[in-house]
Order: C-alpha cells, then structure tokens, then sequence
C-alpha cells in the first residue's frame, strides 16, 4: 500500500487515502538565462539562477466512501496547505520540503470518483536525513555525501570575539556570550528569540559535496553543525 506523510500526518492513518500509484519525482531543472549573439554559434550562458522548483503529482484514492464526504473533504483540504515536510511510504529516508500545494476539486472529485489529484510544488532537492556533527577543535573536516551544496543551522558555542572558517570563507562574531546560533536557511543569526545579526560579519556558510573544513580562532568550547545532505 502507497501512503504519504505529510506535516507528520498520515494520507491512510488519518483518512483513508493510499496513493494509486508510485508519483514521477522530476528531475530539478537548472534555471539558466541564454543571449543570443548575432555571428555567433549557439548560446551564451550569461547567468545560473540555481534550480526551480520542481511539481510532484499524487494521484489519491479513497479506500471507504461511508460518511459524509463534504465533512471528510474539508478536513483533507484543510490538512493539504500550506507548506511543510513531505516523505513516501516507498522512498525511506528521503524527504522533500513543500512551498505550496495546488489541488483540484477534493469534494467533487470524492463524490463522484472516490479519488482526487494534488500537485506538491518542492524545493529542488530531496533531503536525507537530518545529521548533527558536533566539532571541539580547530582544523576538522568531514565529509558531506550529498549531490547538491546547503546552508546549514552552525550554534557556536564560547566567549567574546570569534573568527569562524567554513572551507575558507571567514565569518567574524563578535561579543559573543555563551553561544550563537547561525541560521543558514532563514539567514539570520540569534540567540534564543533575540536576533544577533549586528554580531556576525560575512556570509552565511555552505556545505559543498566532498570534505568540509571547520576552522576557528577564539574562545571557542564547541560547535554543532546542523543539516540534511541534499541530493538531485
């Protein structure tokens, strides 16, 4: 049986629903911008946008039609919006991060069909699992195994002004009290619910495929890195 999870919410454990069949994951989509150039042959590329999104469809059937199908409905399409995590039944430890979700019409497609179709629209990449790799000394490197670079969440932990190098790339906080946490995604730095993006000077860190190097300079006692490896 083909089920999803959705925002930690079962497709057949809460409402009876299985997918019909196993959904195309797409392949992501490099967004690139081409110039034409008079006397020239093909393209040139000017600019890599990075990747689009991409739109997984999900065809749902229904398993019992009994009970009130407009009741059943609004709860389904309550339930399918919004943005959140989404993984499948078939594809273990894989999950991919929805933006928004287009549906059709979830009542008359029940009543008359007992199945309705969804389109998830995700970031790019599917995500493992999430990792947390704690580091207490300077020079460390480890490797990443996704297919796709990230930005993870770094809680720097230690005292007054500290020089943080991700593969080279310096980030310096200052008048640091007890920790920091760097928050690659939202792009913000803060602690606790206060936000500390005066603290921090340079550019949020990347984690590239292949060996990553950690480096500090400063009163530093540790430093959790926080990420899921993404992959095309």
């Amino acid at each position: 049986m083909l089920t999803l999870d959705f925002n930690n919410t079962n497709s057949y454990n809460k409402f009876n629903l299985i997918m019909e069949k196993k959904p195309n994951i797409p392949m992501p989509e490099e967004d690139i911008e081409f110039i034409k150039i008079e006397g020239r042959h093909g393209s040139l590329t000017v600019n890599r946008k990075g990747y689009k999104d991409i739109s997984i469809p999900v065809e749902f059937g229904l398993i019992d039609n009994t009970g009130d199908i407009f009741t059943r409905s609004s709860y389904i399409r309550s339930w399918l919006t919004g943005s959140g995590i989404l993984f499948f039944s078939h594809i273990p430890n894989i999950i991919f991060k929805v933006k928004a979700i287009k549906s059709s019409n979830i009542e008359m497609s029940l009543k008359k069909f007992g199945r309705f179709s969804v389109n998830f629209i995700c970031e790019p990449f599917k995500y493992g699992n999430e990792i947390i790799r704690t580091i207490t000394t300077s020079n460390n490197s480890f490797n990443y195994s996704g297919t796709a670079e990230v930005k993870p969440l770094i809680n720097v932990y230690g005292q007054g002004d500290i020089t943080l190098t991700v593969n080279n790339e310096n980030i310096i906080l200052e008048q640091i009290a007890d920790y920091i946490t760097i928050d690659g995604l939202l792009e913000d730095a803060y602690k606790d619910i206060m936000l500390q993006n005066n603290k921090m000077h340079g550019e949020f860190p990347i984690l590239k495929p292949g060996e990553n190097i950690i480096d500090f300079i400063g009163n530093v006692t540790k430093i959790e890195i926080t990420y899921r490896e993404a992959f095309l």
